[in-house]
């Protein structure tokens, strides 16, 4: 396996696992992240901090009762150009409404610099996220009103 694909299965296992330490330590200062579609989930992020915060509305920040599984994840590398994709296809749910899933193909650009990643481009369907969160903003609690 490449030294890219190393960075970025580091970068994934740490963004899933919550340590946020674990990801500046892969991310370079001036790190950017871009998931198509219209904030608050789509758009461009800049900067290590922004680009972390911008994962919270992402399943890794929805927190309890939310279940993830993986259907596939390809990994290649180009070496030359500084670029790893990852092409993702999954599925989630909360536990409560198991048959309602959030199904997501993505195919992630990560581009290197310095031995760090320097900028994620997500093309994905960030609308599926936002349509998922209307659907269940009173059972995911940090978007339950009240």
């Amino acid at each position: 396996m490449g030294r890219f694909i190393d960075i970025g299965k580091a970068f994934e296992a740490a963004l899933f696992s919550g340590d946020q330490e674990a990801i500046r330590q892969t991310m370079h200062p001036d790190m950017a992240y871009e998931m198509l579609g219209r904030p608050p989930l789509g758009g461009r992020f800049e900067g290590r901090e922004q680009v972390i915060a911008s994962f919270e509305n992402r399943e890794v920040g929805l927190g309890p009762g939310f279940e993830y599984e993986q259907i596939s994840r390809d990994w290649s590398e180009d070496a030359a150009s500084g670029k790893v994709f990852v092409e993702i296809y999954e599925k989630s749910w909360l536990a409560k409404y198991p048959d309602d899933l959030l199904i997501v193909r993505t195919c992630s650009v990560l581009t290197f610099k310095d031995g760090k990643i320097i900028s994620i481009i997500d093309y994905t369907d960030s609308q599926a996220y936002a349509e998922f969160k209307e659907r269940h903003a009173a059972d995911i609690p940090k978007f339950a009103k009240g």
